[in-house]
């Protein structure tokens, strides 16, 4: 379901319960709750935009096909009164839907919309530009000792 590349090691950490949660909030546009999902979810979003034209034309479009193929094969076992013909539609029908709920390509707005709100998730409480917290104190107090230091006792 996932083309999964070398890089998307947080998506991989994932149980699969929680890999369809990821790929639903970026069908709905949304980012995850959890920091870690956020960083699966943006390498899930930018994995789908690195993708070529044609690959997301057809990932896009596709659950509408199988929905109207599996309509149309519903429609004509129906009539010929072919019970297994009509599971095996309705089974396509249902893979096709499932495709579009999942399918954050059938929706590319949210899709971008969810990848930013994820992109804030991820690197939440993250200030590259200062170093580790416990290091930063200590260099803050070891300034102000320095400081109150030199205004005598």
């Amino acid at each position: 379901m996932w083309d999964l590349d070398d890089e998307m090691q947080a998506f991989k950490a994932l149980s699969y319960r929680d890999k369809l949660r990821v790929s639903r909030c970026l069908a709905k546009g949304r980012a995850p709750d959890d920091q870690q999902m956020g960083v699966a979810a943006v390498e899930l979003a930018e994995s789908y935009q690195r993708k070529s034209r044609a690959q997301v034309a057809i990932l896009r479009w596709a659950p509408v096909v199988i929905v109207g193929v599996g309509v149309l094969g519903v429609a004509l076992n129906a009539i010929d009164g072919v019970k297994v013909g009509l599971i095996v539609y309705a089974l396509m029908i249902l893979v096709g839907i499932t495709n579009f709920v999942f399918n954050p390509l059938t929706r590319p707005q949210n899709m971008a919309r969810s990848l930013k709100a994820s992109r804030l998730i991820a690197s939440a409480g993250v200030a590259p530009y200062l170093p580790n917290g416990a290091d930063y104190v200590e260099d803050i107090r070891r300034a102000d000792a320095e400081r109150l230091s030199q205004f005598g006792p």
